[in-house]
């Protein structure tokens, strides 16, 4: 019986000290406040509060992941952008020539934002990349992928949510 309280009491400590992430659905995305290549002002919250389903593209020019799926990326954004999807590209750890130099070589048209200091990718504990997080039009988080987002993907994520 004592082993029986003390393994129970045990599992509601180790239980009660668990530590949420950012990565759990539901959470609330954290919060953040950068610049794009333009030197525009940019946040999550401006961007969900227009209804929006943000995906949060963490990338770096040496990726080469990122370097192949850049152009795909653009393409669905073009079709799903109409459609509610808004994809923030953040460079993590580069300078902001790093992100000039991508956006000019595959024509990006959504916002590239600047993570010099990688304040934002310690924010979200990105640790590969490419990382993504797909934030619904309340800031909460969707869904975490690591890796290659499909336009199949990215699709069926944003129908889900309207």
């Amino acid at each position: 019986m004592n082993k029986l309280l003390i393994l129970l009491l045990l599992s509601t400590f180790l239980f009660s000290c668990a530590e949420k992430t950012p990565f759990d659905k539901g959470e609330p995305a954290p919060s953040f406040v950068t610049t794009d290549v333009e030197g525009n002002s940019q946040t999550i919250e401006k961007h969900t509060k227009n209804g929006k389903v943000v995906m949060l593209y963490f990338w770096a020019d040496w990726c080469p992941t990122c370097k192949q799926e850049f152009p795909e990326t653009q393409d669905y954004y073009q079709k799903l952008q109409k459609e509610g999807l808004e994809i923030l590209a953040i460079n993590v750890k580069q300078p902001k020539e790093a992100s000039e130099k991508f956006k000019e070589q595959f024509g990006a048209t959504f916002p590239m934002l600047i993570d010099a200091d990688g304040k934002i990718s310690d924010l979200y504990k990105v640790e590969e990349l490419p990382t993504n997080f797909f934030i619904d039009e309340e800031g909460k988080i969707i869904r975490k992928i690591v890796g290659w987002v499909s336009e199949q993907q990215a699709e069926v994520i944003l129908k889900q949510q309207k």
